[in-house]
């Protein structure tokens, strides 16, 4: 029987390395070629991002606004991308308008795109660029070509067929869109509310994952009050069925004139298909709406009339019908009504013997019913009586101008009787420390047991400090301090809080200006609401009125009637008008804005104090 012979461990060992060696080169080369392959792509990658930028229309007179919008483009994911770096454009105004983003799939191949848009609104005529536009991504910054826009007057409004559009039929999806704006009434009082109707009436949606985006009008010349949106509703008109979607804003003439409410725009969004981009979009533009604004009558004019236009009734309360002289009770006083709650003047409440009134604590409640803007405004006064008796709050008259009507009502309240009593504290000499009278001094007087230890020896230390000068000046500064408090009491009762709140307003109202240098530079609305904060506590102390709610209208009334130039009432109305423009349409505020805008409010408040010294003297 023969044997086998067994295999050469040798042999085995050479193959076994010589697997291990081709394995580790494959290995090798693969990885080396998938690194290769991923450095490769992002760097293709990161060369095919790309920005660009466009406004639209490139020719505008200066009454419109045109569309700054930036787009970056890329064949990856961008991350978390941060929007693009404007340099200063000092010819315009600028605001955000908002972002949007796009994703497409081709194949096995994905692309987006983020587009940030901008509203630009001239400051004057010219040929302007738009600076370069940058932002950066990863390492790489990625910089867009300066952009060209011809600001023309007012009188040379170019005719553009996109610009002035209001009607667009859509080729590929067969469906009709406009656009309309009314007023409900074109020739209101001032501060009368009207009602500015956005309409958009469609066919059929144009099929797009965008919505159609809506740009509202500058309306700097109103206060402006947003109403509820209504339901979308279906309506034939000459013979096509349309749906119809409505957006309303409540709004009150500032100053009486003729205003032309600029046009408003409805960006549509276009399908994809046939050639078309997914980005590209039809701008629909109403007509501008005329409203001539009618100034109230003079006849008739009530002589405290402040301004005050609508429908409204007054009432008045205390919060109790008995008082001790020297406590404080409180009187509420509510001006309720349709009309502009936030301009609604304090009312005038008589002057009352024997009683010490305050500013007023203010609260408002404002609600919108049947598109009219309605609600309260409740004054609460601390009155503290000095002298026993009956005393009558009498009643307080409030007029208003009613434009339904178009002429002026007087609402009053009904008077209020009070009882003071004798207060029996000061009756008894007044209180002592703490509180307690002279009887629980004589009470706790008896309680008192003094503690002795059983023996003590006292021995004479030769310490007279009442041979010491110090020690009479230690013991009368408490009693000298005292008296220069009450001496200083007695005569700021006896000044007229009137005339302290007008010596006051021009201190008060710098300080205020000074305070909103600390929001220059990130919060243009809170910058700008510190000014005109600042302006209107002026013209409240000045006139002893409350601040809360005047207008520029309101202010030039007073100033008027004060007897003002003028230069100077004009001088500070247009201030707070630009005040107001810009609180409502904020945009990044430059430091020549800033000290322009401070420089604005110091000069209104010292062209006034000129003129009240002059009237002094």
């Amino acid at each position: 029987m023969g044997t086998r012979k067994a295999p050469d461990w040798r042999f085995r060992r050479a193959f076994a390395l010589h697997v291990s060696r081709f394995t580790f080169h494959f290995l090798r080369s693969t990885l080396f070629g998938l690194l290769v392959s991923v450095l490769f792509s992002n760097a293709a990658f990161s060369q095919n991002i790309t920005l660009s930028a466009d406004v639209t229309p490139k020719i505008i007179s200066l009454n419109e606004t045109a569309t700054l919008r930036v787009t970056v483009s890329a064949n990856q994911q961008l991350g978390n991308i941060r929007p693009p770096n404007l340099k200063a454009v000092p010819e315009f105004n600028v605001s955000y308008g908002g972002a949007s983003s796009q994703y497409n799939l081709t194949g096995n191949q994905i692309s987006v795109s983020i587009t940030w848009t901008y509203v630009l609104r001239p400051k004057k005529v010219g040929q302007f660029m738009v600076s370069s536009i940058q932002i950066s991504h990863g390492n790489q910054t990625y910089t867009a070509d300066p952009i060209s826009i011809k600001v023309v007057p007012r009188s040379k409004k170019p005719s553009q067929s996109e610009s002035t559009q209001d009607t667009f039929t859509d080729a590929f999806s067969g469906s009709t869109h406009k656009v309309e704006a009314a007023v409900d009434d074109p020739h209101p009082y001032v501060n009368e509310q009207i009602i500015y109707t956005f309409r958009y009436l469609y066919t059929a949606r144009i099929p797009s994952f965008n919505t159609p985006k809506y740009t509202r009008p500058s309306l700097r010349q109103f206060w402006t009050a947003e109403l509820e949106r209504k339901q979308g509703r279906r309506q034939v008109i000459d013979g096509t069925l349309y749906s119809i979607e409505e957006i309303q804003v409540g709004l009150f003439p500032i100053a009486a004139g003729k205003i032309t409410i600029e046009p408003a725009k409805l960006s549509l969004p276009l399908a994809a298909g046939r050639g078309r981009l997914q980005s590209s979009s039809r701008v629909l533009v109403t007509n501008p709406v005329e409203v001539n604004v009618r100034p109230l009558p003079r006849e008739s004019k009530p002589t405290n009339f402040a301004g005050t236009v609508g429908q409204y009734r007054i009432h008045a309360q205390t919060d109790r019908g008995t008082v001790e002289a020297g406590d404080g009770f409180t009187l509420r006083v509510r001006v309720a009504g349709t009309g502009n709650i936030e301009t609604v003047p304090a009312p005038t409440v008589p002057t009352l013997p024997n009683m010490a009134i305050y500013d007023p604590q203010i609260t408002d409640a404002i609600g919108i019913v049947d598109s009219k803007v309605q609600g309260s405004r409740t004054y609460e006064y601390v009155i503290i009586p000095s002298k026993e008796g009956h005393w009558t709050v009498p009643a307080i008259n409030y007029p208003y101008f009613d434009p339904q009507a178009e002429n002026y009502q007087i609402a009053r309240t009904v008077p209020i009787t009070i009882n003071v009593l004798s207060n029996p504290n000061q009756a008894a000499g007044g209180t002592t420390l703490a509180g307690i009278t002279q009887s629980d001094m004589h009470l706790l007087k008896q309680d008192i047991r003094y503690i002795k230890p059983d023996s003590l020896e006292l021995s004479d230390q030769h310490l007279y400090p009442y041979k010491h000068v110090s020690f009479w000046v230690v013991q009368t500064l408490p009693i000298a301090a005292v008296l220069s408090v009450w001496f200083y009491r007695q005569r700021q009762g006896k000044r007229d809080p009137k005339q302290v709140r007008r010596q006051q307003a021009a201190r008060k109202a710098l300080s205020l200006i000074e305070d909103a240098k600390k929001y220059a530079t990130d919060e243009p609305v809170a910058f700008y609401g510190t000014l005109a904060s600042g302006l209107y506590q002026y013209i409240g102390d000045l006139f002893d009125i409350s601040p809360g709610g005047l207008n520029p209208q309101l202010v030039r009334q007073r100033c008027e009637d004060a007897g003002f130039p003028e230069s100077t009432t004009t001088q500070i109305v247009d201030t707070l008008t630009q005040y107001d423009y810009v609180r409502f349409a904020p945009v990044a505020a430059t430091s020549t804005d800033v000290e322009d805008a401070l420089n604005r409010a110091r000069a209104s408040i010292s062209e006034i104090e000129k003129e009240r010294q002059l009237k002094i003297q």
